[in-house]
């Protein structure tokens, strides 16, 4: 065997291995640095509020403005009374805490009515539940959940929010605010100082009313990190927080 010969075609094809891995690697980047920037990319006057106020902002801040529906419009269903603990599962199936949602569709699909049409919110879970939301047009209700209540690293029970839509198709849709403005309203007249944001995140929100129809409007999520939210209406620029849901004021007239 030529060994000179073999040696210099291993050099080669490492050295073609390591351009297409590095190509790889600048196509994620340039995608991620597509979809979300950080807050230096917020404008003068909103990072110089940041700086006296000792506001930080740890999230990535997306960058897609998408037309949305301006009202989403969905009757609640009836859900099997289920107590402060939620649905007991019995007999339990055979699930455990760490899953893929292939896994877990597997698992609890049969069970648990429209399971496919919701999407883990591991940022909104908290310890001995696990949290979904039920998806419009792939985009998260935040409103509208599955919480799955897990001890001894087994899923015990279940709670869950089903709904029927009913807005028409031809439902005018409206492209949203971007979230840097929605974060430059909040840090200039909502945030307190000291306030670390860790999530944003673009989905549908509005109040839970007293009836079988609710109304939900395209909104950015902000979480801080001592867990309060806040919603911006993406299409109006109202803020809401979880403590003023039944207010209304994220819902445009």
């Amino acid at each position: 065997m030529d060994w000179g010969r073999a040696k210099s075609v291993l050099i080669i094809a490492f050295l073609l291995l390591n351009l297409v891995l590095g190509y790889q690697l600048w196509t994620e980047w340039q995608e991620r640095i597509d979809s979300a920037v950080d807050w230096t990319s917020l404008p003068a006057e909103t990072r110089q509020a940041m700086s006296l106020k000792g506001i930080h902002v740890e999230a990535e801040i997306p960058t897609e403005t998408p037309e949305m529906l301006e009202q989403l419009t969905y009757r609640l269903k009836a859900t099997p009374a289920s107590g402060a603990t939620g649905v007991t599962l019995n007999p339990q199936p055979n699930t455990r805490v760490v899953y893929t949602e292939e896994e877990l569709q597997t698992a609890l699909g049969a069970t648990i009515p429209g399971l496919a049409q919701y999407r883990f919110d591991y940022l909104s879970s908290r310890d001995g539940v696990y949290v979904l939301n039920r998806m419009f047009d792939n985009w998260p209700i935040f409103d509208i959940k599955v919480e799955l209540y897990y001890r001894d690293q087994k899923i015990t029970a279940y709670r869950q929010d089903t709904v029927e839509s009913l807005s028409p198709e031809d439902s005018k849709r409206q492209k949203v605010l971007p979230a840097t403005m929605a974060l430059a309203k909040l840090i200039s007249s909502y945030l307190p100082a000291g306030s670390t944001i860790r999530v944003i995140q673009l989905g549908y929100h509005g109040q839970i009313l007293d009836s079988e129809i609710q109304l939900s409007a395209p909104s950015w999520k902000v979480l801080l990190d001592d867990g309060e939210v806040f919603y911006v209406n993406a299409i109006s620029g109202e803020v809401v927080t979880d403590k003023e849901k039944a207010s209304g004021a994220d819902i445009p007239a």
